[in-house]
């Protein structure tokens, strides 16, 4: 019984995940938010929903050895705003399955970096998966197929997101190593996000101030973004952690872009088969390199 709740508990996390671009369309096309804009908004209410769940439930989860803040800062901006404005701008320019499935390519980025700076060694199955995965990008970006939908910029900032979003595991890692809590590590980067952002926009803060709070639509918006899209999903993500396998986890978790898809579909932006076939070779890219992975793991720990 508690297997079944964790598998639901991931894949409901993994849903709410695939509606992010919902609330960046919304906040940019209605209101006419920008990504830094939303990015600030996301990042003051998540430390206020989180920091109240750690109060209420936990309040040992606040203490830090301050000797690790430069840490905390490095995985709020060099990870999380930089993949945000990256993922919230490949959305804008592309499409938000396109923006959900580039994100995915990740764990390409991270087997690369670990390639080049530990020293991993090159399997078939890294070179296959890195194979299937350019082609993948190719595909869903327009470059083979409907080269008419070809957006090079969106392309360059669908495979930041990436690439930001491999820093964010590869740091994160090294803060739960230290024995940090996930709660812990995402609080404490989101406050070292809405500092930096706010440095980046202290020229624009009244104007920010004002798209924000001169219509009480944008302020409800971006606290159901904060809740629905990151506090909620990541709780439930952590407790289906305790009983379902990693891999499994992530075989669960590729629901996200399908969610995104599907508001595309909902929006009238359908995806050419090219796109079609181009998200599915990237899925299975990503899963297959998981898969290898966590087998791997698995046998070099049981050894």
């Amino acid at each position: 019984m508690k297997k079944h709740l964790g598998v639901l508990l991931i894949f409901l996390s993994a849903v709410f995940w695939g509606t992010a671009g919902l609330f960046v369309v919304t906040l940019s096309e209605n209101y006419g938010i920008s990504p830094l804009e939303i990015i600030l908004g996301r990042a003051i209410m998540t430390i206020i929903l989180l920091g109240l769940f750690m109060l209420f439930f936990n309040r040992k989860l606040f203490a830090v050895n301050l000797k690790d803040l430069w840490l905390f800062a490095l995985v709020g901006i060099v990870s999380i705003t930089f993949f945000n404005y990256c993922y919230y701008n490949t959305m804008a320019l592309l499409n938000l399955s396109v923006a959900a499935v580039l994100m995915y390519t990740a764990p390409i980025f991270v087997m690369i970096i670990s390639l080049i700076f530990l020293n991993e060694k090159l399997t078939p199955t890294k070179v296959i998966c890195c194979l299937l995965a350019f082609i993948g990008v190719a595909l869903v970006s327009g470059i083979i197929g409907n080269t008419g939908n070809f957006n090079l910029k969106g392309l360059i900032f669908g495979l930041l997101t990436g690439f930001g979003y491999s820093l964010y595991g590869i740091l994160s890692s090294i803060l739960i190593k230290k024995g940090y809590s996930p709660y812990t590590i995402n609080f404490y980067a989101f406050v070292f996000v809405a500092i930096s952002v706010l440095i980046l926009l202290s020229k624009q803060l009244p104007t920010t101030y004002s798209l924000y709070t001169v219509n009480y639509k944008p302020i409800i918006v971006i606290t159901l973004m904060a809740l629905i899209n990151t506090v909620i999903p990541y709780i439930a993500y952590s407790t289906g952690l305790k009983t379902v396998r990693p891999t499994v986890a992530i075989i669960i978790a590729t629901i996200e872009p399908v969610v995104a898809m599907i508001i595309d579909i909902l929006r009238g932006h359908t995806p050419d088969v090219f796109g079609y076939i181009g998200i599915v070779i990237i899925l299975f890219a990503v899963l297959l390199l998981n898969i290898k992975e966590s087998k791997t793991n698995d046998s070099k720990s049981e050894c």
